[in-house]
């Protein structure tokens, strides 16, 4: 049986941390990530899908290198110094407590092989040390730790909307369950000071561009959500998994230990920070697909709350299911990783999505023997990405594309592109469509990595063509902005004219 010593605790630390180098080194560049890294490429104080938080960090990051691992360094390094918050935060209830509930966190599968740079890297960082401030503001009293607490989460809001659940949180918790006269509620009123400024920005930029953060997440990602208890099961499946059976069944069993520290001042409030973002996920969950992701600003709180709660053979019993679950994890990203993309043979979608990524380089020198002085596009906004950061030069998107990451309409103008040569990359050899946007075209085969791409060289792009049967309903599907919206400026108007409303 593993007696958890401090010295055993900083072994995980550090192992995993080695862990996480390893697969932030090995693994292949990802669309979203390649996309953020558009980001950085374009310094803007506000982007299409979210507030720009992961962009700046990225801008920062490239002045000095553009390597996968380093870019990635901020994840892997945040979650290890969350792991070693949660000990010294918990370690005066118990020592053991503290470097089990640690050690858990840390050996999370989510935690350990997830080492990619996102919107929700800064936003995990920077909501942690928020709720960190309102924990010592409940404990002191003092309005200088709510200011701060209202001016990190403004930091996470610029990371990504999902902030807006933690000053929920606040909120709640100080209707719930403070009785100290009005001083917590003038903080109250000093955390939402805190966040205006970050707010009043975010509002500016969407003046000024088409409010697209506002249609992308209000209106264009969410068409069409009804109720269904399949996407409320599916919510469930995502506790499981993060949650891992046995701490489920020790909180279910023993359920009165929630109750208890909620009562306790100085326990609860972590345990609330958690329960009540989850509880409102958990409504949600009824209409939309909640992700995994949208959990792990809050997932730290839950580690914190164990530390609290649970037994130490209780915190012994999920520690060994975690460390045994962890290395399932581990063991299969490094069989997918060693033996792709023979492994990936079966589904030719999973194969050309990883080989696009694995071979990004070899495809890029492709092209370059094909049309090195074409415009180079694909009909991915992610795809796009990842050959503009292997290319070290920009490739544009082509079609209509999909409802999210749609950064690259600011930064292209096809009028500019009218009468020019482009390439394009396609996964598929379903080209044809392609003829009616150029004087003429020719098609070929790339074939990278035992997988076979499909390009066609256009020459005279018909931007008039383009216009009419892409742009048009691009802007008809994602640019229709309420009537109730004071607009300063539009790109997408400003570029393409006005077109109808749909009706």
């Amino acid at each position: 049986m593993i007696q958890m010593t401090e010295q055993r605790f900083f072994q995980i630390l550090w192992l995993t941390l080695a862990i996480k180098l390893v697969f932030a080194w090995w693994i292949p560049i990802t669309g979203d990530e390649a996309y953020f890294i558009t980001w950085g490429n374009h310094l803007d104080y506000g982007y299409y899908d979210h507030t720009p938080m992961v962009g700046w960090w990225l801008a920062a990051l490239l002045q000095i290198n553009d390597s996968m691992l380093w870019l990635r360094l901020p994840s892997v390094l945040i979650t290890t110094f969350i792991g070693w918050a949660i000990y010294h935060l918990t370690r005066s209830h118990s020592q053991t407590a503290a470097l089990f509930a640690a050690s858990l966190f840390l050996l999370a599968p989510v935690n350990l092989i997830a080492v990619l740079i996102t919107t929700d890297t800064p936003l995990i960082l920077f909501s942690f040390i928020s709720a960190w401030c309102f924990y010592k503001a409940q404990q002191h009293d003092q309005f200088g730790w709510y200011l701060a607490c209202g001016l990190l989460l403004g930091l996470a809001f610029f990371s990504k909307f999902f902030a807006g659940l933690l000053g929920i949180a606040y909120f709640l918790y100080l209707v719930l369950f403070v009785r100290r006269g009005v001083r917590p509620y003038v903080g109250l009123l000093l955390i939402i000071a805190g966040t205006i400024p970050f707010i009043a920005a975010n509002l500016l930029w969407n003046y000024n561009h088409c409010w697209n953060n506002y249609l992308f997440n209000l209106y264009n990602r969410t068409s069409g959500s009804a109720f269904s208890l399949v996407t409320f099961s599916k919510y469930l499946v995502v506790m499981v998994y993060l949650f891992t059976p046995p701490i489920i069944y020790y909180l279910l069993k023993d359920f009165r230990g929630i109750s208890k520290i909620l009562k306790d001042a100085d326990k609860r409030i972590y345990a609330a920070l958690f329960l009540i973002p989850i509880g409102l996920f958990f409504i949600l969950s009824f209409w939309k697909v909640i992700g995994l992701h949208w959990l792990l600003s809050f997932y730290p709180f839950l580690f914190i709350t164990l530390a609290y709660v649970f037994s130490e053979q209780q915190l012994k019993c999920s520690f060994y299911f975690m460390l045994a679950f962890s290395v399932v994890h581990v063991i299969a990203l490094i069989v997918i990783l060693a033996l792709s993309p023979d492994l990936l043979k079966s589904n030719q979608r999973w194969l050309k999505s990883y080989v696009f990524s694995a071979y990004s380089t070899q495809i890029t020198e492709k092209m370059n023997t094909i049309a090195p002085d074409h415009q180079w596009a694909t009909g991915s906004y992610g795809d796009s990405a990842v050959l503009s950061y292997a290319a070290k030069k920009r490739v544009i998107q082509f079609g209509r594309g999909s409802y999210h990451a749609r950064q690259d309409d600011m930064l292209t103008d096809y009028r500019a592109l009218d009468g020019k040569d482009i390439l394009i990359i396609e996964y598929t050899d379903n080209l044809q469509h392609f003829a009616r946007f150029f004087i003429e075209m020719e098609t070929g085969v790339i074939d990278v990595g035992g997988t076979n791409y499909y390009y066609v060289k256009g020459k005279g792009f018909r931007y008039a063509v383009y216009r009419e049967k892409i742009i048009e309903k691009v802007m008809q599907s994602y640019y229709q902005i309420p009537d109730f919206l004071p607009v300063d400026s539009c790109y997408m108007v400003e570029k393409y004219g006005a077109v109808n409303k749909l009706k």
